[in-house]
């Protein structure tokens, strides 16, 4: 297929109103405004096609780049790789996509998470959260003593924090605290410490969950997702 032909039959179906609604929840000037069905409808046209990805990465178009997330072959994305891809997203929805289709099939990746955690950027700092409270909710062999570095860096960090990075803090959080009952502890205090921290989603809908309503629940009802601490992987320091 030859990739600028095929960007023209993308502009085709593209809508003038949801682009100018994209722009207004953040979206830069080249969005197409395509609706998701289309992106879909191609996804199960080309299946999962690493080469093809690639090329739709580099038009640089967010929607485009999208589909590319969504033709990703597991096997061959490294984590150089998804680096190289996370400083390109520069709009919440290719954020969603890259952490559904990317980020998570990879299964998180520690380095990486401390690798972007120190950047200032809104998603990068989004993606590096992703990747702790995805760890936070199924991996049972890191230590406690981790995710406690990590509840002290959100505390440092989250109301001076980008955006949509605070809502993956609050995330961070919440699984975080629903790891044991020592953690839960101390994500209850955090939040109360912290007060209420807002995150627009603009027109999308979205809605920021009671972190602190939810984890008080779960220590009612035990309801933890790892009874015992893990032993396997040692903390990391993050200064």
């Amino acid at each position: 297929m030859i990739i600028s032909e095929f960007i023209e039959e993308l502009k085709g179906l593209a809508s003038e109103a949801l682009r100018k609604e994209y722009i207004r929840n953040g979206g830069p000037d080249n969005v197409l405004g395509l609706k998701y069905t289309y992106l879909q409808f191609y996804k199960k046209e080309f299946g999962k096609n690493q080469e093809m990805a690639l090329k739709l990465w580099e038009t640089k178009i967010p929607e485009v780049q999208i589909l590319a997330t969504m033709m990703t072959d597991q096997n061959q994305m490294t984590a150089e790789l998804i680096d190289k891809w996370d400083k390109d997203v520069n709009f919440y929805l290719l954020s969603d996509a890259f952490i559904g289709n990317v980020l998570t099939p990879f299964k998180g990746n520690l380095q990486l998470a401390n690798k972007w955690i120190n950047e200032r950027g809104e998603y990068t700092l989004r993606h590096a959260y992703t990747i702790i409270f995805m760890l936070a909710k199924e991996n049972g062999f890191i230590r406690d003593v981790v995710f406690e570095g990590y509840l002290k860096r959100i505390e440092q960090n989250i109301h001076q924090a980008p955006n949509r990075a605070k809502e993956t803090m609050l995330y961070s959080i919440l699984n975080i605290g629903r790891r044991s009952k020592s953690l839960n502890t101390l994500a209850i205090d955090l939040m109360e410490r912290l007060g209420p921290i807002q995150v627009d989603h603009g027109s999308t809908g979205g809605i920021t969950p009671d972190v602190l309503q939810i984890l008080k629940i779960v220590r009612k009802s035990d309801g933890y997702i790892f009874m015992i601490p893990g032993d396997m992987i040692e903390p990391i320091d993050l200064n």
